[in-house]
């Protein structure tokens, strides 16, 4: 069956040769893509998977550490409040004895250890403003960072939906 072409030295046999060639390779090709395609895609639905529960399982935590977060932060405002509450009753109290000592002058050698008392009265109800102002800065500092966790909280929960819409997208195509 040699057929003439216009090229002679193309015979059908060694067309026929190279298409057989052509689709053993093919076939080879076809069984080293799938499988390695069908991997792929598991794969990378296993590691969206995995993204996916970190993801939500960080957002569980952070809601979790802000609400006890808040807790202690609102005991402890409490406390101090209470504490500025005494230092000041405390500042009275010794105003109060400062002003009932200015009469015992009249004392002679007594009046040398009261006016020293007085001095160290008075230098006390100076320690107890400074402290009574720190504790005013660190209810301050204590508010500022309740507004800052109040803050944080808000930006995890705004991370949290945005992480969660592109997910329900792959849920939804999910088998199961």
């Amino acid at each position: 069956m040699n057929q003439r072409h216009p090229h002679p030295e193309v015979q059908t046999s060694h067309i026929e040769r190279m298409l057989r060639q052509m689709e053993r390779s093919s076939r080879r090709w076809e069984k080293m893509v799938f499988p390695a395609l069908i991997a792929f895609l598991l794969l990378a639905g296993y590691g969206f998977f995995l993204v996916y529960s970190v993801t939500r399982d960080m957002s569980i935590i952070a809601e979790t550490i802000e609400i006890d977060f808040r807790k202690d932060v609102v005991h402890i405002r409490n406390d101090i409040t209470r504490m500025v509450d005494q230092v000041e009753m405390m500042q009275e109290t010794m105003a109060m004895m400062s002003v009932k000592m200015d009469p015992l002058q009249d004392f002679g050698p007594l009046l040398a250890e009261i006016r020293e008392l007085d001095d160290s009265v008075g230098r006390i109800s100076g320690s107890v403003d400074n402290m009574d102002q720190s504790v005013v800065n660190m209810n301050n500092s204590m508010t500022s960072l309740d507004d800052s966790m109040y803050y944080m909280g808000r930006d995890v929960g705004d991370m949290n939906d945005s992480f969660s819409s592109p997910t329900k997208m792959f849920k939804r195509m999910m088998p199961w």
